[in-house]
């Protein structure tokens, strides 16, 4: 199994490598923004700034890389049959998804490592800022698998490529505005992380800002959406249907 995982994610480095366009999207455009909004008259650079602003940035990187590169190409290789093929090949439709997963966890991390030099370069940032930034790259580790595991349940939405795009697009959309969002109570702070990607990544960043209270209780509550999701994503993946929606329909 080890091999044939082995064998399946190096063949998907290959194919997202020789695809430039998902750089497009996912570190071109936040970076071009980031710099256009860091040199106008009204920017402010100050430590208070980079907790408030760049958390938003990541947020964005990692649910955009999740979801073009992972979820809409796992969708894009059913509606093309590969998905059959490959699973055929492969024998478990799991091994396809981390064959995917595994080299875009690294590219996605590149492409943050990336936009971090950019902003601590704009930032001059000191030494705990620095130590926030390695803390929250090292946890993406983490963060993005989880929140490909929470956009896996779009497999189960029997819909067309073209229909999907713009799904996606959607849910990218709503999951930044809704973000933030944060009220006074705990149960309904959980059902925000449990059901907003975006929501759960800022939460978890929010955790590791230095000098804010680590809240036990909200530490706990990531940590078991996050199991939640996992075991739910694996019984999505192994369930999920190999057919095309045209040939579904």
């Amino acid at each position: 199994m080890i091999k044939k995982l082995y064998a399946l994610s190096k063949f998907e480095t290959n194919i997202v490598l020789s695809d430039k366009a998902i750089f497009l999207f996912t570190l071109l455009f936040p970076t071009v923004y980031f710099l256009f909004n860091a040199f106008t008259a009204n920017s402010v650079h100050s430590v208070r700034n980079f907790y408030d602003v760049i958390p938003g940035f990541w947020t964005y990187m990692v649910l955009v890389g999740v979801i073009n590169q992972i979820t809409s190409a796992i969708v894009t290789m059913r509606e093309n049959n590969f998905l059959k093929m490959f699973t055929f090949i492969a024998g478990d439709k799991r091994l396809i998804y981390y064959a995917n997963l595994i080299p875009q966890i690294f590219i996605i991390q590149a492409e943050i490592l990336i936009f971090d030099v950019v902003a601590a370069l704009v930032y001059r940032v000191d030494p705990a800022v620095i130590e926030f930034m390695a803390l929250t790259w090292l946890a993406n580790f983490l963060i993005i698998p989880i929140v490909s595991f929470f956009t896996s349940l779009i497999l189960l939405a029997p819909v067309k490529v073209q229909t999907m795009g713009a799904l996606m697009t959607g849910y990218v959309f709503l999951g930044l505005a809704l973000a933030y969002i944060s009220t006074g109570s705990f149960a309904l702070n959980t059902v925000l992380a449990a059901i907003n990607p975006g929501n759960f990544i800022i939460r978890a960043y929010i955790l590791m800002i230095p000098g804010v209270p680590h809240h036990v209780s909200y530490l706990v509550m990531l940590a078991v959406v996050a199991v939640v999701y996992t075991i739910v994503s694996n019984v999505v993946i192994s369930h999920m249907s190999l057919n095309s929606s045209t040939s579904r329909a």
